[in-house]
């Protein structure tokens, strides 16, 4: 005779299973640094649960030449971004590279209208645009070819490359990885502020890249080299956390350009995807599953959010997401996932 399962003890298995991949996905990741860790981390995680749920933000955004001042504002009430009045701001888009036709890098307009709202409205005591890309040495020839160096000037905003940056020593306190101190650009370690400001896009090692994943861009290349694969073989999400984890900055955001995103072939040789959103919140993880469910993804599928989710970084579940602003169902679109190496 065949039982039947009530749809609460379906949920429940499902849960149940759900906890046990992610333990895997960890323990799989980090068994070098020992059970004691992995234990830890899964019982944070299991706290974060029952947390407070984290706000995400989203706006509506069809093209480049919108009101994005208006937008960007609208977003930060929503997600009820820091006050971060008199504060020394840095914000880090993602400039990887350029390639013509390939939108691999967060729009200059996107940028500019944070640096607008920051200084009119947040009332910041100074702002700095900061990047260290990953494959290029000299930064130059990708601030003019992306329209930064123009926009910077524009907006007379200092650009400091954080590959040849002073050095600090800073502890890790995930112990994620075999290491326990990162050197970091003094730029952001004296900031009282981070906002990460990557493009939506997918990506052949994490298959999703978007605020934790722009996290890389912080670390000096003169340091750990170009591009930085001394850091890859830690592996790649469990030193994402200790990155997301360690961050010296008290405040942080994440606003996400995905106004025009980019799919297939990313971080770099993607196509174009008109997505018409921003989507914005001071929860790193619990912006990037909304930017998967954005992207058509599921988060639990993706091992780095779900490596993020089961050590307590944020929160990944949707029951635990208050979205805000315009409604993810008319903004979702379907992109075409990364080949994976």
């Amino acid at each position: 005779m065949t039982r039947k399962i009530s749809r609460r003890a379906a949920l429940r298995l499902g849960l149940g299973a759900g906890i046990l991949a992610g333990g895997a996905i960890v323990y799989r990741e980090t068994q070098a640094v020992g059970f004691d860790k992995w234990a830890r981390w899964a019982l944070r995680g299991q706290a974060t649960r029952f947390s407070a749920a984290s706000r995400v933000a989203l706006a509506a955004a069809d093209s480049y030449d919108a009101e994005l001042v208006t937008a960007v504002d609208a977003l930060w009430r929503a997600a009820e971004g820091p006050d971060l009045q008199n504060a020394r701001v840095v914000v880090k888009p993602n400039l990887v590279d350029y390639i013509p036709g390939r939108p691999c890098f967060t729009a200059p307009q996107v940028t500019e209208a944070l640096i607008r709202f920051l200084r009119d409205t947040a009332r910041v005591k100074k702002i700095i645009v900061a990047e260290g890309m990953t494959f290029r040495r000299d930064p130059h020839a990708i601030l003019i070819d992306t329209g930064y160096r123009e926009m910077l000037e524009r907006q007379r905003v200092e650009f400091v490359d954080l590959n040849y940056d002073d050095l600090v020593k800073i502890p890790l306190r995930g112990g994620y990885t075999k290491m326990d101190s990162l050197f970091m650009a003094r730029t952001v370690t004296e900031a009282d502020a981070l906002i990460s400001v990557p493009k939506l896009k997918t990506h052949h090692w994490t298959q999703i890249s978007a605020s934790i994943k722009n996290l890389f861009g912080i670390v000096p290349g003169i340091k750990y080299g170009f591009p930085k694969n001394t850091l890859h073989m830690q592996g790649i999400n469990a030193f994402l956390a200790e990155l997301l984890d360690s961050l010296p900055t008290p405040r942080r955001f994440a606003l996400v350009d995905g106004i025009v995103g980019l799919q297939g072939d990313g971080p770099l040789f993607g196509a174009p995807v008109a997505s018409g959103v921003l989507l914005g919140g001071q929860d790193f993880l619990a912006v990037d599953a909304t930017a998967a469910r954005l992207m058509g993804m599921e988060p639990q599928a993706l091992e780095i959010l779900t490596f993020m989710a089961w050590a307590g970084l944020g929160h990944l579940d949707e029951n635990k997401i208050a979205l805000r602003g315009a409604a993810l169902s008319e903004l979702r679109r379907i992109f075409e996932p990364a080949p994976q190496f």
